[in-house]
């Protein structure tokens, strides 16, 4: 399999992680799963593939739309792919889609939303240029120039939500977010309306989300040491390990032992 992601250009870059295409050179032989933790980034997707199915607590064996925008995650999920894979899409920086569009981020809190429910009729005829494109690189050029326009259109800035959520993004989570509130001078109820409205979530269950998502990342590419959990639960910032199997297995849905041994993250078919 190909995964590849990509860099936004400069204007795009506060509101924009990066851009992705995963695909296959050929059709699956076999339906597969695969499944994600909750990682802390909204996207939008764009699938030229083989239409596939989404396993959520929330949504049980769904079919995912052609396009769609997705919000916050707050548990795993899983997506179950068959025939061709093919898809782009660009994830978001925390409160970017919401900069960007203008969106009330809560109303998408672990949902895939056709684009055209979201973003009206004229999002088909983007979506139909990046689908009958040829090749990888034009269908970013296609998606980044959208992007681009829509941040003319909008003419979006940052403000202290964006640079809030995106500090608790660099510190993976761990983070004191009264601490913060109060070296940046902002009421606390106001501030928390106004990161669920950009984000989706409140800012402390964000900072949850984001420090089980990075501790996944790295457990699944083997690169803490998982022989010694007390080294684990003390650099993922975990009180002690009680608190830490709770914190996982809420989010994931397994116990972190279990996690390790049967994962079915991305990563581990990118070696086909």
């Amino acid at each position: 399999m190909f995964y590849q992601k990509y860099q936004p250009a400069a204007p795009l870059r506060p509101f924009i992680e990066c851009y992705f295409v995963w695909e296959h050179s050929q059709p699956l032989l076999q339906p597969i799963t695969v499944e994600s933790p909750p990682n802390g980034f909204g996207s939008l997707v764009f699938n030229y593939g083989t239409p596939y199915r989404l396993q959520t607590p929330k949504r049980e064996n769904t079919v995912v739309p052609v396009s769609f925008l997705s919000g916050q995650s707050t548990s795993s999920y899983q997506l179950q792919l068959q025939g061709k894979i093919g898809m782009v899409g660009a994830v978001f920086r925390p409160a970017g889609l919401s900069s960007l569009f203008g969106l009330p981020m809560y109303e998408f809190t672990d949902e895939r939303v056709e684009l055209a429910a979201v973003l009206g009729d004229p999002i088909r005829v983007v979506q139909d240029r990046i689908l009958d494109l040829p090749d990888t690189s034009s269908r970013i050029r296609q998606l980044e120039s959208f992007l681009s326009n829509q941040l003319v259109r909008s003419s979006a800035v940052t403000d202290r939500t964006d640079y809030i959520a995106n500090r608790i993004v660099e510190q993976r989570g761990i983070i004191n977010i009264h601490e913060l509130m109060d070296e940046l001078y902002v009421c606390r109820r106001q501030f928390e309306r106004k990161f669920l409205q950009k984000v989706g979530v409140s800012p402390k269950y964000y900072a949850r989300i984001r420090r089980v998502g990075y501790l996944c990342s790295q457990l699944a590419n083997n690169r803490w040491n998982v022989n010694d959990w007390h080294d684990v639960i003390y650099r993922a910032g975990y009180y002690d390990q009680s608190h830490f199997i709770r914190e996982f297995t809420g989010f994931t849905g397994r116990n972190p032992s279990r996690y390790v041994r049967n994962n079915l993250e991305l990563t581990n078919f990118l070696k086909a």
